[in-house]
């Protein structure tokens, strides 16, 4: 499995950054890594991001099983793997990156991506993982706080939650709509 589209640094810095919240499942030989903000899956997992990980978890999952840290306890835990998100592909949206950034200090910085006719609000740290050059295609939305999805790299993440407000009417204006 290629990683191109996939910044290996980028996806580091967001695993380092919520170690404390990092689960590492492996079900069926592929590896899953998410905070529950995120996940990313892979066949093989890149070296780097490897190393990461066994910084954190000291060892690898057993096939069927994930490793978890808690806020409450420094030592791994050990349960069985989650299934995979399953999606309903024909209610999907194609979804385009904007290069609009909605700031709030609430919420961070929040990208907006426009996915039919919603938009749809990802936290910028969230996006580290993936490779601006590249990564940027063939994405995928099923409604504003269903999970962004980006089909060639088998990563996905949750939008965050606005209210309607004037901003959207600017972003409609903007875009042509």
């Amino acid at each position: 499995m290629k990683n191109r589209g996939i910044n290996i640094k980028g996806l580091c810095k967001q695993i380092k950054d919520d170690k404390k919240k990092i689960i590492w499942s492996l079900k069926d030989g592929v590896h899953s890594i998410t905070n529950r903000n995120w996940m990313i899956s892979f066949e093989e997992v890149p070296r780097e991001v490897r190393l990461v990980l066994l910084s954190i978890f000291g060892g690898f999952p057993e096939e069927g099983y994930l490793l978890q840290k808690t806020p409450f306890s420094d030592e791994p835990q050990r349960s069985v793997a989650v299934e995979p998100l399953s999606l309903n592909r024909e209610m999907a949206k194609q979804a385009v990156r904007t290069d609009f950034i909605h700031t709030s200090s609430r919420l961070d910085n929040l990208r907006v991506f426009k996915a039919g006719d919603g938009f749809v609000y990802i936290k910028e740290q969230f996006l580290q993982a993936i490779d601006p050059n590249f990564g940027f295609t063939n994405m995928n939305s099923f409604g504003e706080m269903a999970p962004l999805v980006f089909e060639d790299l088998n990563y996905i993440v949750l939008p965050v939650r606005i209210g309607k407000e004037k901003d959207l009417l600017t972003l409609k204006e903007l875009t042509n709509e």
